[in-house]
């Protein structure tokens, strides 16, 4: 494994990478957070995002309240519609499944394209999709209708404790999104999560894999 420097040493090298690639000028894009859905296949010991069908008023957002959102947003001045929502929750909650059907769509990931492209026609605002470990197929669906997308691959730690109810975790999975993503030319965000269970050297081996899949 490639030894890094640490402490000072290594805040001085990052400095110099950013220096030496884009000076002094930041930029950024100003988003709006649209929840499509607060349910989740997964049960993760750390998240605060997640919450069971009875804590809802209703398993996914309505094309309404989506519109509002991102009407809201646009008016604020935002560029960008971030779609975040749990993994795959008609998988766990019939509840779920049973509204996506009543409503006309297949899975999450239909209704969140669906969603996309309204949010696109309607405010100009640009999609970005976060829908987490997707098939290839599936980020080709949203590749239409969403400029970008992005999933965080957290950790290549196996077993960790936290994740021990969460299929959706799985690091082969969520290497494998990113990969695909790649051969698609998908504009993607990713990174890791620190303090879930991992050590130093499980960081440093998730953040290689990364690098390693841009090649």
């Amino acid at each position: 494994m490639t030894s890094f420097p640490t402490g000072p040493e290594l805040f001085s090298l990052a400095r110099q990478r950013r220096q030496e690639q884009f000076g002094d000028r930041i930029t950024f894009s100003p988003k709006v957070f649209i929840p499509l859905t607060m349910l989740c296949q997964d049960r993760c010991g750390y998240c605060t995002f997640a919450q069971p069908p009875a804590r809802l008023e209703a398993p996914y957002l309505s094309p309404e309240q989506v519109l509002e959102i991102a009407h809201q947003g646009a008016l604020m001045g935002c560029h960008e519609a971030l779609f975040t929502l749990g993994e795959r929750p008609e998988l766990r909650y019939p509840l779920a499944a049973d509204w996506l059907k009543e409503h006309g769509y297949t899975s999450t990931i239909d209704y969140l394209a669906a969603m996309a492209q309204l949010v696109l026609d309607e405010t100009g605002l640009l999609p970005h999709a976060n829908a987490g470990a997707l098939s290839q197929d599936e980020l080709q669906q949203l590749r239409s209708v969403s400029p970008s997308q992005g999933m965080m691959v957290e950790s290549l730690v196996p077993d960790l404790a936290c994740h021990r109810g969460a299929p959706d975790k799985d690091p082969a999975r969520r290497l494998a999104t990113l990969e695909a993503a790649g051969r698609l030319a998908i504009p993607f965000t990713t990174g890791i999560l620190v303090g879930i269970g991992e050590e130093r050297l499980d960081r440093i081996a998730a953040l290689e894999a990364i690098a390693a899949a841009h090649l």
